[in-house]
């Protein structure tokens, strides 16, 4: 038997699936480019040669206090590991730990446990540091309007620090075209009204599409309106390791980091394979987010059998702009409740969904489209079944949930740290 690894399971153990198929068919790994690990040296190399800024230790002398937003679960951003960096700076710069917090900046996203937060912040900080979350019923101040009409309320905790930080990783993003840089402000630190307004004017940049797209320009502005002074931007490989880091400007560094990102994350589509097999890995955390690594079933043949692989370990993705929205246009309407509709099973189903993670109801709640199974084994009986007599083709898509499409020939044509 044939065997290609891949992984499930973002911060819920990160583990390894072994997905074996018969020795005479032909199995094709579709992965983006491999590039090494930074080393602690690296890393700390990249605050010390900041693009476009001060170091972050120039930018906090003679300042009181320092917020260090970082994102939620939902991204795959290893944020312990440059957590250590940016405190050696603020310590450089004079800034006392007890005026330093942390501020998870999930914008309209579940809060976080503990457990969750020493997953992302490391324990060390957790243990030592106040950390601060995006809770929609906090004090927000109104620190003025964009020049593209949208009311900028961003929460009190971050409002009030001298020195603001944003950490967070440039991979594809369908509204923002790249993560990271000025989305940690909006919809990171904002109410909804903000949150909602912007996303419900601004023209969108498409996924890994034209990065000075409205949204992101919003995004950048209102940054600078409330005063973030470092953003710190991670590119990650397909186990969620750091292999690339800019840190500096707001705008600078945040492009640098696109330039690469669109390098490392470009693939080639298989568009003749018989059976695509993908991972929501490394956003897979819920069942929602893991969708987004389902992107190359789309370039498959109608007849492909399509399989993902996603674990899900939160089950139902929980997001309060829904909720509030939806509260909102029943206040509008004079209504108490909505409709409810129920869920209806179906024998159709589009693809595979292979999770041992989750169950068959939580699976028609988030992907009505998929038939759940939850063993490798039974798959590949399956598959062997459709494919009797036959050597199919087979599309392996590790880590897909950051990876975007390019035309053949095209992947050349992205300049990246490595190649300069």
């Amino acid at each position: 038997m044939q065997s290609v690894q891949v992984l499930t399971g973002a911060w819920y153990g990160d583990r390894e699936v072994d997905l074996t198929f018969p020795d005479d068919w032909d199995i094709n790994v579709i992965a983006y480019e491999k590039h090494p690990v930074l080393t602690q040296d690296q890393l700390r190399q990249a605050f010390h040669e900041p693009i476009g800024s001060p170091r972050i230790a120039e930018i906090a002398k003679g300042q009181n206090s320092a917020v260090i937003i970082c994102d939620d679960l939902t991204r795959p951003t290893p944020s312990s590991e440059v957590i250590p960096f940016i405190l050696e700076e603020l310590q450089e710069g004079g800034i006392s730990e007890e005026n330093i917090i942390f501020f998870i900046g999930f914008g309209c996203h579940r809060s976080m446990k503990h457990a969750d937060l020493v997953k992302k912040l490391g324990e060390d900080a957790v243990r030592r540091f106040r950390v601060k979350q995006n809770e929609l019923d906090d004090a927000y101040i109104y620190i003025g309007e964009t020049s593209r009409g949208v009311p900028l309320h961003c929460n009190q905790w971050v409002v009030d620090c001298d020195v603001k930080i944003g950490v967070g990783g440039a991979w594809p993003h369908g509204t923002a075209a790249f993560s990271g840089g000025g989305k940690i402000v909006i919809p990171g630190v904002s109410n909804h009204k903000t949150i909602s307004t912007a996303h419900g004017t601004m023209e969108a940049g498409g996924n890994a599409g034209n990065v000075e797209n409205e949204f992101r320009l919003n995004s950048e502005e209102a940054a600078r309106m409330l005063g973030v002074n470092t953003t710190v931007i991670t590119t990650l490989n397909d186990r969620r390791e750091i292999t690339a880091l800019f840190v500096g400007d707001l705008v600078d560094a945040h492009r640098a980091a696109v330039e690469t990102s669109r390098a490392a994350y470009a693939i080639t589509p298989m568009k003749d394979a018989d059976i695509v097999v993908t991972t929501g890995y490394p956003r897979d955390h819920d069942l929602s987010y893991g969708q987004i690594g389902g992107w190359p079933m789309q370039h498959a043949s109608p007849e492909a059998t399509r399989i993902l692989v996603s674990s899900g370990d939160e089950g139902v993705c929980y997001h309060r702009a829904g909720i509030i929205g939806s509260r909102l246009r029943r206040e509008a309407e004079g209504q108490e409740r909505e409709e409810r509709k129920p869920l209806v099973r179906s024998e159709d189903w589009d693809y595979i969904l292979f999770s041992d993670a989750v169950g068959p109801m939580e699976v028609l709640e988030a992907q009505p489209r998929a038939k759940l199974m939850d063993s490798w084994a039974e798959i590949l009986d399956m598959l062997k079944q459709i494919y009797r007599d036959q050597k199919p083709k087979v599309a392996v898509y590790p880590s897909a949930a950051i990876a975007y499409p390019v035309d053949e020939g095209t992947e050349g044509l992205y300049q990246s740290v490595w190649s300069r």
